[in-house]
Order: C-alpha cells, then structure tokens, then sequence
C-alpha cells in the first residue's frame, strides 16, 4: 500500500485545474467586469434620455433658439426664448446644466443638474432667416475598454421650436 501521489498524479491534476480556471475566467470576467460596465452605460444613457426629454419638451413651447460660444474654456450654451423668461443649457466637465431664467418680474427657478461623466452631448442649431427653428441633438457614451475609446449608445433627435413643430403636426 502506497501512502501520497506521485508526481505525474499531481501534474495532471494540476493541469486539468488550469484548464478548468481557464474555461471559467470568462464568466468571472464577466460578473466582475463586464456586467458593472454595461449598468453604468445603461444609467447613463437612461439620463441622456430624461435630458433629451426635458430638452424636446422646451425647445417644442420656446418661441425662438440660440446657440451661443463663451470661448474656448467655456461650453456651448443652448438658449431658447420663452414666453416667460430664458431657459439655458450648458454641457460641461461631464454634467449638463439647464437654468430658467425668468423676465424681469420674477426669481431663477427650474434649475437641474445632470451628470454623465462619460457621456457626450452636442447639439446645433438649425436657423432659418436668422432665427433658431429646430435643434438637433446628438448623444454618445464614451466608452473606454483596454485602452480603446467606443462611442455606444449614439443618438441623434431633431426637435423644431414653437410653431414650426404645431405645424409639422
């Protein structure tokens, strides 16, 4: 009776373990990695949505559009003329700014904050006779994965102003 394993025993074992750890990575990977990934960009993009939403629903009651560059340092700022004062929309360092600003008789109010630090927004306005009558909108997420940036979830909306968007209807 032999007491212990031999040392070819212990090889094989050894290697069916590591083929065995191998085959599994990919699902350790997975939860580990992949799946916090993709619920961050999917949080992210649901926040694009609410914004874009909240977007469409200003830029359909505004009377006209503006876009407006501060500088280089400074974000592009979308402006849409209200009936009631001036709603302004600010993308930057990751987060998308919207500030009512009332007429002359009332206080600031309607101000949110939305944070997306991976995501990407842009948007331009289309002008006819000098005057903003629609705004395209164009989001992304950046996703960096192994050193490569991906753009995921890209979406691209158009949203006329005011009357335009009563007559399209």
């Amino acid at each position: 009776m032999r007491k212990g394993y031999l040392i070819v025993e212990m090889l094989v074992v050894i290697f069916i373990m590591t083929m065995v750890m191998a085959t599994l990575e990919r699902f350790f990977r997975t939860f580990a990695y992949d799946l916090p990934r993709d619920y961050r960009l999917i949080q992210e993009n649901t926040t694009f949505n609410n914004v874009v939403s909240r977007m469409r629903a200003d830029v359909v009651s505004a009377k006209t559009l503006s876009e407006s560059v501060n500088g280089p340092d400074e974000p592009n700022t979308l402006l849409m003329e209200m009936s009631d004062g001036v709603i302004s929309y600010k993308f930057s360092n990751g987060r998308i700014f919207r500030e009512f600003i009332a007429g002359a008789t009332g206080a600031a109010s309607g101000n949110m904050v939305w944070s997306v630090p991976h995501g990407k927004i842009e948007w331009k306005v289309w002008n006819k006779n000098k005057t903003g009558c629609a705004v395209e909108i164009s989001t992304c997420i950046e996703d960096k994965n192994f050193g490569h940036i991906r753009k995921k979830m890209a979406n691209n909306n158009l949203f006329f102003a005011g009357a335009l968007s009563e007559a399209a209807k």
